[in-house]
Parts: C-alpha cells; structure tokens; sequence
C-alpha cells in the first residue's frame, strides 16, 4: 500500500524480487472521490482488494499505507504485516481528536517536499490527513509484524511502533523515508524475512 500523493506504481518494481508470489498493488484512491475520501474509505480499498488473494496472504505498507495497513488487520485477517515507515498510529502519536477534519484535497510535494525524479504526485486526500494528525487508534495486531525504518523517522516510525506490537525489526540508517520504497535492497531483504517468517 502507498503512501500520501503516491500511487501503486512506487512498488512496480518490487515484483521481481518475490518469485512465486502473487503481488497486488492496491490504489489506495481507486473508486473514491479523493475530496472525501477518510482513512476507513481507504481501509475498504485493502479489504476489496484481499478478497481472492490466496494464503498466506502478507500486507505491506508504507507510510500513509502502513496506517491503512494496521487498520485493516482486524478484519483481513493477514498472516503477517510489514510496515515500512508507517503513520504512526495514535498509540505512539498521541491524540488531539479537537483538530478540525478538512474536506478537498492538498498539494503532497507542498506539504511534504519535492517528490524524487520520475516519481508523480497527486493530490491526496485532506480528511485522511486530518484523521491522522487527529490519531487513530491500532492498540494491537493479531499476526506477526516486520517494521522497517531509515534515517528520517527512526522513533516515531521505527522503534517506537516496533515496541508497541513486538515487531520483528529492520533498520536501513543510510536511507531516507523515500528510500524504503525506492532501494532494491528493500525488497530483497524483505523476501527473505517474509520466507522465513512464514516458514
């Protein structure tokens, strides 16, 4: 699952590392008018789209897509989950539930910086973002979970998310939060661990 402003294709070229898996890479805003769409709309997308999806089935998401992932398990039920660099959820962000929900949308590159070269943007969802500055709560999993972090958030990200689900981890200190998606070493690693985790 992408992130904020990002699309399925940030993970295109993952495929090649996972021989003999069925890789789907789920469009976060798919169906959805983006001006209204909430963290539970995106929730939906994940449920939908594990509908068929053989066991055992692993969910893997990155940033705005990690929080999407947490929020799925209960209801998806995966056998294992990989965060990588996850929107924290309220248990390690705290709450303020006062802050106004926005409805319409944002310039992703305007709030979070220039996306690297070859990388779209598109606008993203200001009540998702809302909901999450808000926090939401993911107080536990039920299946195991790897959380992979870099430089840019080690302890909100990183460690601290780790420690709240018990979280197998893997720690990349030479990259940024772009790199999680982007490095091949990322996937390389993680089809090793998911083997093994699985095994």
């Amino acid at each position: 699952m992408h992130g904020a402003g990002s699309g399925p294709w940030i993970f295109e070229p993952w495929r090649c590392c996972f021989e003999g898996w069925r890789i789907e890479l789920a469009d976060l805003q798919a169906g959805l008018d983006v001006t209204k769409a909430s963290m539970a709309d995106y929730t939906g997308v994940v449920e939908r789209a594990t509908t068929r999806v053989p066991r055992p089935l692993v969910l893997c998401g990155w940033s705005l897509g990690g929080l999407v992932v947490l929020m799925a398990v209960a209801r998806v039920r995966p056998d294992l989950v990989v965060l990588l660099e996850p929107s924290p959820p309220a248990e390690v962000q705290g709450s303020d539930p006062g802050l106004p929900l926005v409805f319409g949308t944002f310039d992703p590159e305007g709030a979070y910086g220039p996306f690297p070269e070859g990388v779209p943007p598109r606008p993203e969802s200001a009540v998702a973002r809302a909901e999450r500055k808000r926090g939401i709560s993911v107080p536990s999993l039920s299946c195991p979970s790897v959380v992979v972090y870099g430089h840019e958030f080690p302890e909100d990200r990183g460690r601290a998310v780790a420690a709240l689900y018990g979280s197998e981890t893997l720690e990349f200190p030479e990259l940024p939060h772009w790199g999680l998606v982007l490095d091949r070493r990322i996937p390389e690693t993680l089809a090793s661990t998911i083997a093994r985790l699985l095994a």
